[in-house]
């Protein structure tokens, strides 16, 4: 008889979003993608100062860089409220709109039932 344990790979491995230097891009669909940055490695641009940070995945592709196992890992202290803060930014312009249309809806009310008077 087959033993019934799970075999899972890698997972003694730290995942990058979990980490503090994951950087989620709010126009990306998910909070966890390949397109996201990752805040530890990058590049400077030596005439304007501005750093561009290098993807997460393939900073942990490379074992110059952080690498598989993940050398420069760092655990995130708040990472729902991480997740939190991802989804309102990323949501905002609609939660905005909703709220915006709502109170306009509820104001044209008022005016018509005072009309109505």
């Amino acid at each position: 008889m087959a033993n019934s344990e799970k075999i899972i790979r890698n997972s003694n491995i730290p995942s990058c979003r979990n980490c503090k230097y994951y950087k989620p891009e709010f126009y990306s669909k998910e909070f966890i993608s390949r397109i996201n940055k990752c805040e530890k490695t990058g590049v400077k641009d030596l005439y304007t100062d501005k750093i561009t940070y290098d993807f997460a995945d393939l900073s942990r592709k490379d074992e110059n860089l952080c690498g598989f196992k993940g050398r420069y890992f760092e655990p995130e202290k708040n990472i729902n409220l991480k997740i939190i803060k991802y989804n309102f930014i990323k949501y905002f312009p609609y939660i905005f709109f909703y709220f915006y249309y709502l109170i306009h809806a509820i104001i044209y009310d008022i005016q018509k039932y005072i009309k109505f008077l």
